[in-house]
């Protein structure tokens, strides 16, 4: 069957990189659905970041099947260790990240592609589904497809509309990461660096098709209990509150309402113990600051606003009631 793709002047390579650590019950569900692509311009990253188990002879048997994919072992550093490894030897002009546990339908770059080529933009995102097992689900179809300026673009990653903080699910630019790497040891490395991706851009393209497939897993980085290191995601916010405030002020209702979700996500985390007393009063601070304004914010997300009238009512009362841990992403 002619590709869809054939039609454009260019057929340019896509890196596909793909970091990979103690996933061997999923990678291999993974990688089929990588080198299933009918987009076939391709180069897939396996990097194996020091796994224990099975992964590490997984990727190197495929890597060994299929000339596309490069595999790349190394000591373990963490996902963002892993990407940026990749970044450094990436020849793409486009680039896209897939975590390991994850899979994406057979059409899901050429989807990208065609949406980043046809708009002239610097990055095309699409939906995605949330999958609570392995076997591959049943592809979607596009929909439609919009682009949106730079502004309306940060605007929407911030309010969390149509797509969010996460980097996989997205084609990019290569050349936007030229001077942009993930911080290393940061459990959030994902928002530590998507709002400077997008600060560079000046088109957005986004295709409604959930073509990316996120597994639900209790060992997922979110899913875990709380420890200090999750303190991370209020580091990344309020640097990102600075950033946005001196770069793109144009987004500062966003990026207020940005700021409380992501801390109310990790309070809701926290354990009432005396221990914890310093991180919870940083927390509350943070959203006492911007109680009012983020209310005002007609886009501001309800779950978002329903927090902030019951914690301005107190605390305690707003912790009690588990069932908002249902706020969402951060």
């Amino acid at each position: 069957m002619q590709k869809s793709t054939e039609n454009y002047v260019q057929n340019e390579l896509v890196s596909i990189i793909v970091p990979v650590y103690n996933v061997a019950e999923y990678v291999e569900v993974c990688i089929k659905s990588l080198v299933s692509q009918t987009y076939e311009n391709i180069e897939i990253f396996l990097v194996d970041d020091g796994s224990t188990d099975a992964s590490g002879e997984i990727c190197k048997e495929w890597a060994a099947r299929d000339s596309r994919i490069v595999y790349i072992q190394k000591a373990n550093g963490g996902a963002a260790s892993a990407r940026n490894a990749a970044l450094e030897r990436c020849r793409g002009i486009y680039i896209t990240f897939v975590d390991s546990d994850d899979y994406i339908d057979d059409n899901y770059i050429e989807v990208l592609y065609a949406a980043i080529v046809e708009n002239g933009a610097d990055i095309s995102i699409c939906g995605w589904k949330n999958e609570t097992g392995i076997a591959p689900a049943k592809a979607d179809t596009v929909k439609g497809n919009n682009f949106y300026s730079k502004t309306e673009a940060m605007n929407k990653l911030l309010y969390q509309e149509e797509f969010d903080t996460a980097m996989w699910a997205k084609l990019y630019k290569a050349q936007l990461f030229k001077k942009i790497r993930f911080p290393e040891g940061n459990i959030y490395e994902d928002i530590a660096i998507i709002y400077k991706v997008f600060d560079l851009v000046e088109k957005v393209s986004y295709v409604d098709y959930k073509g990316y497939h996120y597994l639900l897993r209790e060992s997922g980085t979110t899913l875990k209990k709380f420890s200090l290191k999750k303190m991370d995601l209020i580091d990344v916010v309020e640097e990102m509150e600075e950033y946005i405030l001196e770069r793109c002020p144009e987004v500062q209702r966003a990026m207020r309402s940005k700021f409380v979700r992501a801390n109310f996500h990790i309070y809701l985390q926290i354990p009432r113990e005396k221990e914890f007393a310093s991180e919870r009063e940083r927390i509350e601070k943070n959203i006492n600051k911007y109680r009012k304004s983020v209310l005002a914010d007609k886009r501001t997300r309800r779950g978002t606003k329903a927090a902030l009238l019951l914690s301005g009512i107190s605390y305690s009362l707003f912790y009690g009631l588990k069932k908002l841990k249902q706020l969402g992403k951060h």
